[in-house]
């Protein structure tokens, strides 16, 4: 009677393994998803930093990021673009390839504006404008900048000419 009780206790416990077993995703599928979602964020932004930089940006193919709805990006060095991230609050450096002897390139790299400066930023809608003057939060390429409202505000907004900057709707 002993040993039927451990046999009934060890078939039990063989069709819950088998029952666990049989409803976990095998590991192909549970890495599929993820996988294909990050190479695919993966070769936007390599298409997003490659046209900011107009050049071959260098990203690896097996960089893992979360999804970013609207990455900011900006210039970190003459050869380094900055990918930010608001929500999920995340940052990536990504080198560029650039020709050889490209002076003109670093030239054209140099900040709009510098990180500390004073802005003034617009937005608006049908029949109203508002403004208020906020910090840029870092350097900014002449497109996109990250920024900082006295009461603590953090704000995305795009420069236009002049050096307004334009809080899209």
């Amino acid at each position: 009677m002993h040993t039927e009780i451990k046999w009934q206790h060890l078939a039990l416990a063989l069709a819950g393994l088998i029952l666990v077993a049989w409803a976990a995703p095998s590991p192909a599928q549970a890495l599929q998803g993820p996988a294909q979602l990050a190479l695919h964020d993966v070769a936007r932004l390599r298409t997003q930093v490659a046209g900011f930089a107009g050049a071959p940006a260098r990203l690896d193919p097996a960089l893992v990021v979360p999804r970013c709805p609207d990455p900011a990006l900006s210039w970190a060095r003459s050869d380094v673009v900055r990918v930010d991230c608001a929500v999920p609050a995340w940052t990536l450096y990504v080198p560029i390839d650039q020709p050889a002897g490209s002076t003109a390139r670093a030239a054209a790299a140099r900040p709009a504006i510098r990180r500390g400066d004073r802005v003034v930023v617009e937005a608006g809608g049908n029949g109203f404008a508002v403004s208020q003057e906020a910090e840029a939060e870092r350097d900014a390429d002449g497109t996109r900048i990250a920024l900082k409202t006295p009461a603590g505000r953090r704000l995305i907004g795009r420069i236009e000419e002049g050096g307004r900057v334009i809080i899209p709707r």
